[in-house]
């Protein structure tokens, strides 16, 4: 069966945004620090206060859309932020001036999140929700591949600024394909309950459990990158493979969403599970570059394989007259553990060591599929 148009559109929207987010985002730390003269510190609290306004907005983003009984209103204010702020970016000549730029970048990205979602779900029959999550977590990834290289091809030719400008670009074709060519059934617009945990069903919320536990163990990528560092690569070198991550998670997201459709998506979101516990172990244990380069392919399949999958079956679980409340929580929830979980395995490699953070972290995840593997909520038609 041919997915529906919109699943194609948003596809797209993710695509041309991505491109011009990684042109920028790779950057940023760089004319912060070389061009605008700011600390290491300043950087950190730009960036930490840029994700976590991200996660808080994305719970919002949702409720609105659910009262509002429609999505595109929210999606052309999330994409369109972006694309209209390029020139704030581009023109700073202060440090407060990109957080600024990433602050109301960061409410973009969480405006937007849970009503996109929520109208993958709406459009797309329950049998298919594997493969459409799936392509769009592809197109999504590639953008973040085609952005950063992007980025280093015109660097030397437009420098930074220039750079920053030519980004507007994707982000404005963007904006411009959902205001011309997304359609949606709007719904009636309603006044919403107070928003509860207990009022969503019991399989949403053992779900919320096991991926927020999965969640605390799982670090940044920039660890990841260290341990490349750490096992013998250079920085060019440890670049150019989470450029090849990139590029896997995009050629194998939408046939692992495919997958989901054929087995179930809860059985690849325990496969998901399993695999990163068995590449965080594998962390832990290698002592070649070589190990940390296959490694890191094989977390290209954890992320491609649970991004979809974790969608798909999120979207089986959450109620008909609440999606993006729903959806737009199991984001907040997972954006602001991510926080804690990069502190404590900072913590843990700087005072007991590289193991101890990568075999806690397996420890979460092996956790989390045990909590996924013994639900007490799910329905028979679910099990393993």
């Amino acid at each position: 069966m041919k997915l529906p148009r919109e699943v194609y559109i948003l596809g797209l929207v993710s695509l041309f945004t991505d491109i011009a987010s990684e042109m920028v985002y790779p950057l940023l730390p760089l004319f912060l620090t070389g061009v605008l003269g700011a600390s290491t510190t300043i950087v950190g609290l730009i960036e930490g206060i840029a994700e976590a306004t991200a996660s808080l907005f994305k719970v919002i983003g949702g409720r609105i859309s659910d009262r509002m009984g429609a999505r595109k209103p929210l999606l052309l204010l999330g994409y369109g932020i972006p694309a209209l702020l390029r020139p704030v970016l581009a023109l700073a000549v202060a440090p407060w001036q990109v957080l600024g730029y990433r602050f109301l970048d960061r409410i973009g990205k969480g405006v937007r999140t849970a009503p996109r979602d929520a109208l993958i779900a709406e459009v797309t029959p329950t049998e298919h929700y594997g493969r459409a999550y799936g392509l769009h977590r592809s197109m999504d990834s590639l953008g973040a591949t085609i952005g950063p290289l992007l980025a280093f091809l015109l660097l030397p030719l437009l420098d930074y600024r220039g750079v920053f400008w030519v980004s507007a670009i994707p982000a404005v074709l963007a904006t411009l394909l959902i205001l011309w060519f997304l359609k949606e059934r709007r719904g009636l617009a309603k006044p919403l309950p107070p928003l509860r945990l207990s009022a969503f069903s019991p399989r949403y919320r053992w779900f919320l459990l096991a991926t927020g536990i999965a969640t605390l163990g799982l670090s940044s990528n920039a660890f990841l990158i260290l341990r490349l560092s750490d096992l013998g690569l250079s920085a060019t070198q440890a670049t150019l493979v989470y450029t090849g991550y990139n590029l896997l998670y995009a050629l194998m997201a939408f046939p692992l969403g495919l997958l989901a459709d054929r087995i179930g998506a809860r059985r690849l979101v325990l496969l998901g599970f399993a695999a990163y516990a068995l590449v965080y172990l594998g962390f832990g244990l290698s002592f070649a570059a070589w190990h940390g380069i296959v490694l890191f392919m094989l977390y290209a399949l954890y992320s491609a394989a649970f991004e979809g999958s974790s969608r798909a079956y999120l979207a089986q679980v959450i109620p008909q007259t609440e999606k993006a409340s729903a959806i737009g929580l199991y984001h907040t929830l997972v954006g602001l553990l991510l926080f804690p979980a990069s502190a404590l395995f900072g913590f843990l490699w700087q005072h007991l060591g590289v193991q101890a953070a990568f075999f806690t972290a397996a420890g979460f995840a092996l956790l989390a599929m045990l909590l996924m593997l013994v639900d007490p909520t799910r329905r028979q038609s679910y099990t393993f």
